[in-house]
């Protein structure tokens, strides 16, 4: 499978959930639509336990693992997401050595790594930036250095001042190849793609469109090789000249004062644009350079906690697909009628294997029974006083599944007040509406019930 990154949110691209709209064309739906694979072969008994049967697929078990500020949630193997989580940390630590003054503190990485690109499809956007990187990648191992290289471009744009779009894009490049071996990490091995591009190109004629472009993002032939320019001048400052790494940092800061590109290039490295990368390309393509050591001291990947698909989508700032939406006709039939009873059994009997309990909430969310889902999944948390990392863990999984559970009663609140007004009781219908309006957390929900309250025949279509 070829790996690929899906998504990047940097904080500035964040775009919108697409959920919360209402949507006429779609009945009554629950959020974790298609969670009963996960953890599946963990679930020899889940019928006895009441959930919906399902064909067996391949597993889709959520897990998490942190190292220091970066958190790596997914369905790939456990040796993948710790690797993961090791080498992004060793990355998170690495930066202000070899570009000081340019990195401070890290803003916390969250990144999902899904076996499958299907598994990560059923997780929206990110809606919540909260000062975070959100990434997201999916397939084997191929995946790695499109991850590592999107990992690095979003902190090299945070950075204060930010690097300029070359320095941080050759920067990504440079790191695609790093490995990890205890405190030790290996950086700077040659990129054959790029020493092959640049030898197969010319020189730029004029003024280099590296140092003046933008975005070098794309996949033609273009902005391919403006990555292996730009990987070079960063591989030549950071390799062959002295203090190569801070010459970087004091250009970003020379742009960020409001000096003028060829002043701030000609006062940080002392040269213009087109002979430095004149220069840093005979660097790369005459293969002399060698790679880097250091020696860091970083934080252990932690222990790979079993999540629920609801627990992953909130940690990453998101939502699982699938959540209940308000009913949006004029006539919406039988949705209050349809609605699931809202008890919850007392005193759920529990397993003490606790990827099996996860699944088993994980299916009755999906057959739509999330009110006894919640008390599972609360009474298993409360059971885990034992286990106080696991119990912690499974805290976030419990906030996220009582999200649902509440925003689940008020879309069906929302939809009985629809069936009030079709019937012409509006007096009882428009106290329904402000309810919804003052509790709904969805600003989607929130929107079309505070509509209906203040113009009750205003929306209907």
């Amino acid at each position: 499978m070829e790996g690929r990154i899906l998504r990047v949110v940097d904080g500035r691209d964040a775009r919108a959930l697409p959920h919360g709209r209402p949507r006429p064309e779609r009945g009554r739906t629950i959020l974790l639509r298609a969670l009963a694979p996960l953890l599946a072969a963990f679930l020899p008994a889940a019928g006895t336990a009441g959930a919906a049967a399902r064909p067996a697929g391949p597993p889709e078990s959520w897990r998490k693992v942190e190292a220091g500020p970066v958190t790596v949630v997914g369905t790939a193997s456990d040796p993948r997401l710790v690797e993961t989580a090791a080498t992004l940390g060793a990355l998170v630590a690495i930066l202000p050595e070899i570009v000081p003054g340019a990195f401070g503190s890290c803003p916390p990485l969250v990144v999902a790594l899904a076996h499958e690109p299907e598994h990560l499809a059923r997780i929206s956007l990110p809606s919540r930036e909260e000062g975070r990187i959100v990434l997201a990648a999916a397939g084997g191992t191929e995946a790695r250095e499109a991850l590592v290289h999107a990992a690095v471009t979003a902190l090299a744009r945070r950075s204060r001042p930010a690097l300029p779009e070359w320095a941080a894009t050759g920067l990504a490049e440079y790191l695609t190849t790093v490995s990890v071996s205890g405190p030790r990490v290996t950086l700077g091995r040659l990129v054959p793609r790029n020493v092959s591009l640049l030898r197969a190109a010319g020189p730029p004629a004029g003024r280099p469109a590296l140092f003046a472009a933008l975005s070098i993002a794309g996949d033609g032939p273009a902005e391919a090789l403006l990555r292996a320019e730009a990987w070079a001048v960063v591989h030549y400052l950071l390799h062959s000249v002295p203090d190569g790494g801070p010459l970087l940092a004091r250009h970003a800061a020379l742009l960020a004062e409001g000096r003028g590109a060829d002043v701030a290039f000609a006062e940080a490295f002392g040269e213009s644009e087109r002979s430095l990368l004149l220069r840093a390309r005979a660097h790369v393509v005459a293969g002399r350079s060698l790679a880097r050591f250091l020696s860091i001291v970083r934080a252990p990947a932690g222990r790979v906690l079993p999540l629920t698909r609801a627990g992953a989508a909130g940690l990453l700032g998101a939502i699982a697909t699938g959540r209940a939406v308000p009913a949006v006709g004029a006539d919406v039939g039988s949705a209050a009628a349809t609605s699931p009873p809202t008890g919850r059994p007392s005193s759920p009997a529990l397993s003490r294997d606790v990827p099996a309990e996860v699944d088993l909430v994980n299916r009755l969310i999906d057959a739509g029974r999330e009110e006894e889902a919640l008390a599972r999944l609360e009474a298993l948390h409360a059971a885990l006083g034992r286990d106080p990392e696991m119990q912690r863990a499974l805290g976030w999984d419990v906030a996220e599944v009582r999200r649902v559970v509440v925003h689940n009663r008020l879309v069906r609140r929302y939809n009985e007040a629809i069936g009030l007004l079709n019937a012409g009781r509006l007096a009882e219908a428009l106290p329904v509406f402000r309810e919804v309006a003052e509790k709904a957390e969805d600003p989607g929900l929130r929107r079309v019930a505070w509509e209906r309250a203040t113009a009750p025949d205003g929306g209907r279509r």
